[in-house]
């Protein structure tokens, strides 16, 4: 499976039409691993059990024919053990070194016993072990040392092979390529084959290949720029322009493809040819390898799983036109000298594995068959592939690097699982996205300061607050701040995550690449957030929490007698119906949190075109745009930035039509604000808004037929002549039709009305209003804040008045009243448009979309799921927040208006 296939020493190797495969031995394998053989004298650490000091296992005739059953043959006069199979099994005698075939055996090889060999650190560190998390490894403690000096011998040219030099590179890989700078008592396995390089690498002057660290004779492990360097270092590798390959996004060509190759050995050295990339880096399938196409597998394996994977390395090669192979460097992260934050002073190596379970063998005396069972398995938990895009040349590639970092498993547990993860990602050199969202925040920070200074200087002047700085003043500015940032950052993230889904998805030449880091992209976002939900809360609050009084206008038709033995001196005045007020105040709550368009099939739209249309696959880490998962062959995982910029577009666009059809029905079918204001004028009741202190919002609703409570027929009647302009206009003014108006009330009026309600709001009123005095009391108020009103309107109080006018450019701009209004005197401002829209939701419609994407954005976010992120938005905005507002705005207008809450619906 991994370009070398080879079978355990207990399995053996089945050849058959439909596919090879290792089939189990009842003991071990033959020496070519072709058949099953039964052992002379039975089995020992998975081989058969000989004196391998002086005898080899024979198991074929000279002739070829299989021995049956095998034997342990003792080597004649002058001869020793040779030539080790795979599994160290010596298969044939060999003539000895010296006369007396005297050695001291390292790595199956016969050391004369004058030869001095070099003492190396055996012992390896895994974090899976509990106490020193140290372990001496077996197969470092049998083979270190002999593969140390028969490598130092090919050098020297005293061997023909470099078997051994490969056997001494595959065992520094196993210990993840670790180079010790603390001196301890013996040389690790990596120093001292860097030692030997360097030693080789200082005689030859020259660099094998023209590769750093490439000596002759050595396999090439390690870059190293120590030798030759014209001033660079390591990670000159990885910023090199040397990839002549230009790359595109337009499929059906070898540029869209990377063609990567990899060569391949086993833990003795064997080596096989370079081959194209199969499931070299996953155990579990072969990687896609569309250029531009961010991957991401997971591959879940059992401990037992990992125990049967033979050790096999691989060399990673990337292959461009013409045939030429360029290295693909590696780096350990999770390597004991490798530190992240120390880009020059990376390790980059070229060799590794995806699992090994010799390295976790404890050097012990033992013979049972626990002795050779590993402590722990070292497997590539994760493994990405880093492909660069040259910054100032589009579809050119800086050599790629592969990131692995390793993890060790106690064998304690066979059933347990490990997680395998292999990644692809690309981005570009000098990506910007951190510096261009600093620049951004800083920019928006600065406008919503102003903002924040603006809107504080307006509330304090329609508050009349006079003290400098008060925590009033405060809280306010910082909501308003709150609200000023929340806005702009909205832009960002839209902005921000729009550039990506459209540059990204509709390029062919390579030039935008989706950023690795989107760690500040999505510290706006959750900022983003944060702010709106502070600004939607206030709101929440602000819309349910203003003055409001409607003021009737109606007067008694006449006078009656209570009964027929009355006097004329006991004539009353008619009563004036209240239901009128009743009927307003209910149509009031109704209008509260109508919207401008309809949420529910907002969300609808939404889920249909993301989820049945397949929008949402726009949103995948790929530069191919497509809705139809079966049209290719690899569907990426779901990037953060482009999730959100599709959130934010097809809600968007949906809003905007919604916003459209809405502008359309009010211009010509029906205007569900202009008709409460025009119920207002049937009703011959005006409403007052006090959403500040001494600012708010007057509908002036004074009937121009002079009453309202009439029959059918005077109605019908008395609109008819209304419509032949038989009467004068709605308007507040002369001859005009201005019936909504923005104002200033004067001081004056306001201490006046904070007189007639404070007995009122200074107890708790529900709990007492069943209660006749206190009802008698409520009834006394409503009638003087009726008459208190009403005289301000008719400009009938001799002390209180006020001016019409026309808001000024930069006022309508700031949304605040630069103006001084005149002594004692108020100003009504003529409304173009519905301004007391403002304390309603249909006059934050903006406000409430920004929250509504912004909240599913983030479910989606949490969840990766958009059908869940929709429901529970519809659920908290619908259900909760909704019913909560429309509940304290009838509790509010029950307490502020003085109708009893019995009668509102």
């Amino acid at each position: 499976d991994d370009g070398i296939f080879t079978c355990n020493s207990t399995f053996y190797y089945n050849v058959d039409p439909a596919g090879s495969s290792c089939l189990p031995c009842n003991e071990v394998a033959s020496e070519f691993g072709r058949r099953c053989i039964t052992c002379p004298d039975g089995v020992q650490n998975n081989v058969c059990n000989c004196d391998y000091t002086a005898q080899i296992l024979v198991d074929t005739e000279l002739d070829g024919a299989v021995k049956d059953p095998p034997t342990c043959s003792l080597c004649l006069d002058g001869f020793r053990p040779g030539f080790h199979d795979e599994h160290g099994v010596p298969r044939k005698c060999v003539k000895c070194e010296n006369s007396d075939c005297q050695c001291q055996y390292e790595a199956g090889y016969c050391f004369p016993v004058t030869e001095t060999l070099e003492g190396l650190d055996t012992f390896v560190t895994s974090q899976a072990l509990s106490g020193a998390k140290q372990l001496d490894s077996k197969i470092l403690r049998d083979n270190l040392a002999g593969v140390a000096k028969l490598c130092e011998m090919n050098i020297e040219t005293l061997l023909n092979n470099m078997t051994a030099c490969q056997v001494f590179t595959n065992l520094c890989v196993l210990t993840l390529s670790e180079y010790p700078t603390t001196s301890s008592r013996f040389l690790s396995t990596c120093s001292k084959l860097d030692e030997i390089t360097k030693d080789r690498l200082a005689q030859t002057k020259i660099n094998q290949h023209d590769q750093p660290g490439w000596a002759d004779r050595i396999p090439w492990l390690k870059y190293d720029y120590d030798y030759f360097s014209g001033g660079r270092d390591n990670i000159y590798v990885l910023e090199e322009d040397n990839v002549k390959q230009f790359y595109t996004f337009q499929r059906g060509n070898n540029a869209s493809q990377l063609q990567l190759q990899v060569a391949s050995y086993t833990l003795y050295g064997q080596v096989s040819p370079v081959t194209r990339l199969s499931n070299q880096l996953s155990v579990c399938t072969e990687p896609v390898l569309t250029f531009g196409t961010t991957l991401s597998y997971t591959c879940s394996l059992t401990v037992d799983k990992l125990l049967d994977r033979d050790t096999i390395f691989h060399e990673l090669y990337l292959q461009i036109d013409g045939g030429e192979l360029i290295p693909i460097p590696v780096l350990v992260e999770n390597s004991q000298n490798t530190a992240l934050d120390d880009i020059e002073g990376l390790i980059l190596t070229r060799r590794f594995f995806l699992s090994d379970r010799n390295i976790g063998i404890e050097n012990s005396e033992s013979t049972d068959d626990t002795a050779s069972t590993p402590r722990f398995i070292r497997y590539a938990s994760s493994m990405t592939l880093s492909v660069t895009i040259v910054e100032e040349r589009d579809g050119n590639i800086r050599v790629p690097l592969l990131r692995i970092r390793y993890q060790d498993v106690l064998t304690d547990t066979i059933e347990e699982k490990v997680s395998m993860t292999l990644k692809v990602e690309y981005s570009k050199a000098g990506e910007r996205l951190e510096e261009d969202l600093g620049i951004a925040v800083g920019v928006v920070g600065f406008l919503g300061l102003v903002y924040a200074l603006i809107k504080t200087v307006g509330y304090r002047r329609r508050n009349n607050i006079i003290e400098d700085c008060s925590c009033r003043t405060i809280g306010c500015f910082v909501l308003f701040l709150c609200a000023g940032l929340g806005g702009l950052f909205f832009w960002i993230v839209a902005g921000t995550s729009w550039y990506y889904l459209c540059i990204y998805k509709g390029q062919q030449a390579v030039s935008v690449f989706l950023p690795l880091d989107d760690g500040p992209f999505r510290a706006v976002l959750v900022s983003c957030f944060v702010l709106t939900l502070i600004h939607r809360l206030h709101f929440l609050f602000a819309s349910t929490n203003y003055d409001i009084f409607f003021v009737d206008w109606e007067k008694p038709k006449g006078k009656f007698i209570p009964s027929s033995t009355s006097t004329k001196s006991e004539e009353t005045l008619t009563s004036v119906s209240i239901w009128r007020t009743y009927f307003l105040a209910n149509e009031w709550n109704e209008l509260h949190t109508i919207r401008k368009i309809n949420p529910v099939f907002q969300y609808m739209a939404f889920l249909f075109f993301t989820e049945y249309v397949g929008l949402r696959y726009l949103a995948t880490s790929q530069p191919d745009a497509f809705t139809d998962t079966s049209k290719v062959d690899y569907v990426s995982e779901y990037n953060v930035i482009l999730r959100v910029g599709l959130a934010f577009g097809v809600m968007f666009i949906i809003w905007i039509l919604q916003r459209f059809y809405n502008f359309l029905h009010e211009r010509f079918i029906s205007d569900q604000v202009q008709m409460y204001i025009d119920l207002c004028s049937i009703s011959n009741i005006s409403v007052v808004i006090l959403s500040d202190n001494v600012y708010g919002y007057y509908i002036h609703g004074r009937a121009v037929h002079g009453h309202a409570d009439a029959d059918m027929a005077e109605i019908v009647t008395s609109l008819k002549r209304e419509e032949d302009n038989l009467c004068s206009k709605r308007g507040l003014g002369t001859d005009t039709d201005q019936q909504t108006f923005d104002m200033v009330i004067p001081i004056l009026l306001r201490t006046n009305y904070n007189r007639i309600t404070y007995p009122l709001v200074s107890r708790d009123i529900s709990s007492q209003r069943n209660a006749k005095s206190e009802t008698d009391k409520q009834i006394q108020a409503y009638c003087h804040i009726n008459r208190l009103f009403a005289s301000f309107i008719d400009q009938s109080l001799d002390d209180i008045d006020y001016i019409i006018g026309d808001k000024l450019f930069l006022e309508k701009v700031l949304d605040m009243e630069i103006r001084e209004p005149p002594p004692a005197k108020g100003i009504l401002y003529n409304d173009e448009g519905q301004s007391f829209e403002k304390v309603l939701y249909y006059g934050n419609e903006w406000l409430l979309f920004t929250w509504d994407v912004l909240l599913l954005v983030m479910l989606d976010y949490s969840t990766q799921h958009f059908t869940f992120a929709v429901l529970i938005t519809w659920f908290i905005n619908e259900v909760i927040l909704k019913k909560i507002s429309a509940w304290r705005c009838q509790k509010n207008v029950g307490d502020k208006a003085l109708i009893d809450e019995r009668f509102l619906l």
